[in-house]
């Protein structure tokens, strides 16, 4: 015996209208996860023929891009605490004065990290090649040390807003399961949304008042 429903015209106006917003919202979160992965293989791609390209030819290179969160206020207001940076890797001769860097200090307040500082001189060394003065633009002096081409990992081509707290988020064993297991809920969820709507076409009888 085939169960009727009877649903007036408001009714079935609110259940398709909230049916085309669930589904719009999981396409867009669809989309969305796959544009985010797409581009990250990209990237990864790019960098890994570059890379794969300089060993072949026994050239020995900086990564062609890099990704750093800064942790300290040395570049607020320009570069935010947990901020994340997109460095690109740099020719030389090709940096300019008023340009922000990421290298690997030799200062003695900061030796041996990485720190990204904005360049505020340029002296030609005695190999040919430029030598830099760095300063935060949050602090007071000029770093002590001079900054040659070797210790730069790049310039800064992008900012992001404290996308160093997503960073950090993704880096713990938590975060990483749910930043994988949420686009296969969504991918579920769905699947599972189609199947209803199809199911519900095929056996229920509605009849409007």
């Amino acid at each position: 015996m085939k169960k009727h429903i009877k649903l007036s015209n408001k009714s079935k106006c609110k259940i398709k209208r909230a049916g085309k917003i669930s589904k719009i919202i999981l396409r867009s979160c669809l989309i969305a996860t796959l544009f985010i992965l797409l581009s990250l293989f990209g990237v990864f791609a790019i960098c890994w023929i570059d890379s794969a390209y300089n060993s072949s030819r026994g050239i020995s290179k900086n990564p062609l891009l890099g990704a750093y969160v800064v942790v300290t206020e040395s570049m607020v207001p320009t570069i935010g605490v947990n901020d994340a940076i997109v460095v690109k890797r740099v020719k030389d001769n090709t940096l300019n004065i008023g340009d922000i860097i990421t290298f690997s200090s030799n200062d003695v307040y900061y030796n041996g990290l990485t720190i990204t500082h904005r360049v505020v001189g340029k002296q030609l060394g005695e190999d040919g090649n430029y030598l830099y003065r760095t300063k935060g633009d949050n602090n007071v002096l000029e770093d002590t040390a001079i900054v040659n081409l070797d210790s730069i990992y790049g310039k800064v081509i992008i900012r992001l807003p404290k996308i160093g707290y997503v960073y950090m988020f993704i880096s713990s064993p938590f975060g990483l399961i749910i930043s994988v297991v949420t686009p296969v809920i969504l991918v579920i969820v769905y699947e599972c949304y189609r199947i209803y709507k199809t199911m519900r076409k095929r056996y229920a009888e509605v009849e409007i008042i």
